[in-house]
């Protein structure tokens, strides 16, 4: 193995992971989700070990729920410059590996 290609996997690897579903990992978001109570959640998104996004919530749902995967999403909204802005969740779930967008993977 040469060390251009070390380095390039590395480099990967790391933008990879610091990224969720095409939103930096760690984005004030807020959602409205199935399964769940009405109304917004606010969390931030972050990655499972399956490379599968998820938004941690600020506080567990009624039901005890503490994240909610994107395939439970209904709604998701970003924080920018003080203003919460719609997030288009079709462009998210196309990035997720597939194992991540299918019903149940929650």
């Amino acid at each position: 193995m040469n060390a251009r290609w070390i380095t390039a996997t590395l480099l990967a690897a790391l933008v990879s992971t610091a990224w969720a579903g095409g939103l930096p990992k760690g984005t004030k978001v807020r959602i409205e989700g199935t399964g769940i109570e009405a109304g917004w959640h606010q969390g931030v998104t972050t990655v499972t070990s399956e490379g599968c996004t998820m938004v941690a919530l600020d506080k567990p749902t009624r039901d005890g729920y503490t994240m909610i995967a994107l395939i439970a999403t209904e709604r998701m909204q970003r924080l920018i410059n003080g203003a919460w802005t719609d997030v288009e969740l079709i462009e998210l779930r196309a990035k997720e590996p597939a194992p991540c967008v299918v019903e149940g993977s929650d």
